[in-house]
């Protein structure tokens, strides 16, 4: 198998079999069938001794190589694949598979080709997820801390969202202190401004700055989507209104509540999710509000959203073990409030649109489900 990460956020393939975490810059592993792992990272090369990764913190990797590849160099494109392929046909294989393609790169991609002359490669991603998507005791603890850790986010955010502040100091007050809390990675992105107007938003990634302040008034959508010690990711938005809470507000947070019962009711397993989508979008049409179009959930791990994705088309079965964090969205008028924001032009009245991927406030003990996700280890507990 040929793994490699070369972002935070969705690398998680690599983590998986690597325990390193992803970073944005390229990191591959090969993986033989009866040894242990190589890696290959930026570095200095031989002879110089290897120092990407740290050694201490490697656990079934039997060789490090490092290369001085820049990935926007294109000269250098073939020095990365160069090294996978020789450690590969040291093996003398006869099939490899390319584990999580989407991640890969172009150029690691092509000359593994170039390099694997008369060697069957195959797209490995379903082997691997059949696994991946199916979580251990172990995992399931780490994504409970990891819960904690988003309560413990909102926590912080109903005092630090307050008029006169900008979106980017609420930010950085939430995300310092998950840090503090033993967060890994911080995903935190805030939609905010009048319910009768699109809205402003800011990340805590990239370089754009909202320097208008929070006001009284405003509609507060904030999404959270860290990872504690371990580097499993968790999933939390939430709405906060500074005054009244509009009445179409209101009527879609219901909806979207909702909606979201009638899909965890649904998701057993033995389904795929296109069961519990025909029947949340059933109800959710039935109450005025057009059926779900980019997803209604995803997996969670060491990625931010993973498989088992909640749209038709996803092949995979629903299976005891797996996390999955469901958010149906109840969609009304000419914006929607969620990352990205999405414009359209159905009806001439301006509303917000509602997108309420959590509605859980209360966490009373690790025995109890995770908040705001679906864990199908449930399902040993009750039948």
């Amino acid at each position: 198998l040929v793994v490699q990460s070369q972002q935070r956020y969705a690398g998680g393939y690599f983590r998986w079999f690597t325990d390193i975490p992803g970073a944005n810059f390229p990191i591959s592993a090969v993986f033989p069938l009866n040894d242990d792992m190589t890696i290959i990272a930026h570095g200095s090369p031989a002879p110089e001794p290897p120092g990407n990764p740290a050694k201490w913190a490697l656990r079934g990797v039997r060789e490090r190589i490092n290369t001085p590849a820049l990935p926007n160099v294109w000269w250098e494109d073939a020095w990365d694949a160069e090294k996978a392929a020789a450690v590969i046909m040291l093996k003398k294989p006869k099939t490899v598979g390319l584990v999580g393609l989407g991640n890969m790169s172009g150029a690691l991609y092509l000359y593994l080709l170039k390099g694997l002359k008369g060697v069957n490669i195959v797209n490995a991603s379903d082997l691997v997820d059949e696994v991946r998507m199916v979580k251990s005791a172990e995992e399931l603890r780490l994504h409970r801390e990891s819960a904690y850790l988003h309560e413990m986010g909102y926590a912080v955010a109903k005092k630090a969202i307050r008029p006169g502040r900008t979106a980017g100091e609420a930010i950085e007050e939430i995300r310092h202190a998950q840090v503090l809390a033993g967060s890994e990675e911080q995903q935190i992105s805030i939609a905010f401004g009048p319910p009768d107007a699109a809205p402003y938003s800011q990340h805590n990634w990239g370089n754009t700055s909202v320097r208008r302040t929070f006001r009284g008034g405003d509609i507060v959508n904030l999404l959270i989507e860290s990872s504690a010690s371990g580097g499993y990711f968790y999933d939390l938005r939430r709405f906060l209104c500074i005054g009244s809470v509009p009445k179409e507000l209101h009527r879609a947070y219901e909806i979207a509540k909702e909606a979201r019962v009638i899909l965890m009711e649904n998701l057993k397993p033995g389904v795929t999710p296109k069961v519990a989508l025909q029947a949340s979008d059933r109800f959710l049409k039935g109450e005025g509000f057009p059926p779900e179009t980019r997803m209604a959930g995803h997996g969670q791990g060491l990625d931010i959203g993973e498989r088992p994705v909640m749209r038709p088309d996803e092949p995979a079965i629903m299976e005891c073990g797996m996390v999955v964090s469901v958010h149906p969205t109840a969609r009304q008028g000419i914006w929607q409030c969620a990352s990205p924001i999405r414009m359209s032009s159905r009806t001439p009245v301006r509303y917000r649109s509602i997108s309420l991927c959590s509605t859980t406030t209360k966490f009373p003990s690790s025995a109890d489900p995770l908040p705001d996700c679906f864990s199908l280890e449930s399902c040993r507990r009750h039948g």
